[in-house]
């Protein structure tokens, strides 16, 4: 990942699930919770659609440590291989 650049995979998924308009810009540094009002429950969402589009499985425990975008995709990327 390079500077503020999210997957548009992820951007997706993150704007349907916190009903953000196509025009919104997903980036990096912002909070899942403060800045997109992603909570505990559409967190879930979040990664069982991210599952299903990366086609990866993150499993129980990665929730865990996410509070920015560019966590989410860091851990994304380390379990697709970088």
């Amino acid at each position: 990942m390079s500077g503020n650049v999210v997957d548009g995979r992820i951007s997706e998924v993150l704007k349907q699930i916190a009903e953000l308009p196509d025009s919104f810009e997903i980036t990096a540094d912002q909070e899942l919770k403060s800045d997109l009002s992603i909570d505990s429950l559409k967190l879930i969402d979040v990664v069982v659609q991210v599952e299903a589009v990366m086609d990866v499985e993150l499993g129980d425990e990665f929730t865990r440590d996410l509070v920015t975008v560019g966590d989410l995709q860091r851990q994304v990327s380390e379990r697709v291989g970088g």
